[in-house]
Formats: C-alpha cells, sequence, structure tokens
C-alpha cells in the first residue's frame, strides 16, 4: 500500500514545491507467505525559492529561482513476526551521495561479523541544502545531512545520528543538471574516512 504527493515544479531540479510518499508492506503468514513482517517507509522534502525567478541556462527560457532552500526527512520501520528477523532485503541502509554525504554507500549503522554493512530495522535521515548561483552555468550547495540505521525498532532514536556537512557545485548542461559533493563527518571515529566525494546527475533530493 502507497501514496505519492508530488508537487514539485521540477523531478530532478526542483525549486519550489513539495514531495510526499508513504509506503506499508504487511506479511502475515495467512495469506502465505513465508517472510511474515510489516514495513514502513516515508519521506517528505521541500523546496523554497529565495529568490525571484530568474532565466536557466539552457532550458529554452524557462525562469525559476536558483535560490532555494530544499529540505527532507526520511523515516522507516521494519518488524519480523514470531520467532523471525527481518530479512536484509527489507532492511533499511543509509550514506551515500543521496543520502548522508560524507559517507559511502550503505555503510551507516550496524555490521555483521566481517565488517560489511547489515542493515537496520530502522531509519531516520534529515537534510538541509542551500542552493544558490555562482557564474552562468554554476550553481553552488552548501549542506548538512544527520541520520542512522538502528538494528532495532526499539533503538530508534533521532538524537542518537551521525552527521556530515559539506559543498557541492551544480552545472547545468543543455541536457542535464551535473552534480558534484564532498561531504566530511562531524563525528569521525577513528577508523573512518574523513569524507567522501559523489558524482551523479539531478539534485541529491
Amino acid at each position: 500500500l502507497s501514496g505519492v504527493r508530488d508537487v514539485r515544479d521540477d523531478i530532478l531540479d526542483a525549486s519550489r514545491g513539495s514531495f510526499i510518499s508513504q509506503s506499508f508492506e504487511f506479511a502475515p503468514k495467512w495469506v502465505g507467505s513465508d517472510l511474515t513482517f510489516g514495513r514502513y517507509f516515508g519521506q517528505y522534502f521541500h523546496y523554497i525559492p529565495l529568490s525571484e525567478p530568474s532565466e536557466i541556462p539552457w532550458s529554452g527560457g524557462v525562469r525559476k529561482s536558483r535560490l532555494v532552500y530544499a529540505g527532507g526527512v526520511r523515516v522507516g520501520l521494519a518488524d519480523a513476526f514470531g520467532e523471525q528477523v527481518v530479512v536484509p532485503s527489507e532492511r533499511f541502509f543509509a550514506g551515500g551521495g543521496s543520502s548522508i554525504r560524507g559517507f559511502e554507500q550503505d555503510t551507516i549503522g550496524p555490521r555483521n561479523l566481517i565488517g560489511d554493512p547489515s542493515g537496520g530495522e530502522a531509519v531516520f535521515i534529515l537534510n538541509n541544502e542551500l542552493r544558490f548561483p555562482l557564474y552562468s552555468i554554476f550553481d553552488g550547495v552548501g549542506f548538512v545531512d544527520v541520520g542512522n540505521v538502528y538494528r532495532r525498532i526499539k533503538d530508534f532514536n533521532p538524537f542518537d545520528v551521525r552527521s556530515s556537512a559539506g559543498f557541492g557545485l551544480r552545472i547545468r548542461t543543455p541536457y542535464f543538471l551535473l552534480r558534484a559533493d564532498y561531504g566530511l563527518k562531524l563525528d569521525r571515529e577513528p577508523d573512518e574516512s574523513r569524507g567522501a566525494f559523489f558524482f551523479s546527475i539531478g539534485q541529491a533530493f
């Protein structure tokens, strides 16, 4: 069961509007499911223009603000029924270019016996980003991302988080928006890298 409300002005480069989605999965034994569990995931993003619209390079006259505040929150919860455990494919992961920048892909949270990320039954991610024009086709971004992955639902705590901050560059080509971000860990542990680079197409969220 899922629902989506999308009123953004641009899917890949929103400058105003919002996006909200909610999904719930329920797999009880009485419907014949071998893996019995419930799973919820919700996300909300909001975009606020902070300047008057101006013409966007290569857009054929499209006008919108390039000074934008963008924020988002994501929450996920999963639980297995009876003596079962949530299988890895239904667990949550965090870290990466569209999640908590500064941490490599899916590296936040619990790990297994050999040190690989194992995911968790709960996730919390909070993103804040300021986008601003630099020159011509170039835009800059400053961001702060926080969040965590929790082994069990009972461990969920929005104040127990990892955090990163950083900056990014956006290049507006005739066909798509190029993105480069560098996130710096604000709570780096002794065996961790200082941060991480990410390259992709479109805004981070």
